[in-house]
């Protein structure tokens, strides 16, 4: 593989990285949860939804700007939020 690409391959996965950790800061302050259980409820929302989580965590995040999060997607998160809530209850 060319140095270019494997360069051009590498920035793009650290700017995968960043908003898929931005978008787990999120959901840690929205559930309130550790990092790891933010990380698994994210995985599978994106599961769930058959989307990839930097394109799930790219619509979480567009939603400080006024974006809207598709209606598949805040449905889902919506029922992993509440399925989290309630295994912390027991």
């Amino acid at each position: 593989m060319p140095l270019r690409t494997e360069i051009d391959q590498l920035r793009r996965g650290l700017a995968a990285r960043a908003v898929v950790d931005q978008a787990r800061g999120m959901v840690m302050v929205l559930a309130p949860c550790s990092s790891e259980r933010a990380w698994d409820l994210l995985v599978d929302v994106s599961q769930r939804c058959n989307v990839k989580l930097r394109d799930m965590a790219v619509a979480l995040v567009a939603r400080t700007k006024d974006e809207a999060l598709p209606e598949q997607l805040r449905r889902e998160l919506r029922r992993a939020l509440r399925r989290l809530h309630a295994a912390e209850r027991r």
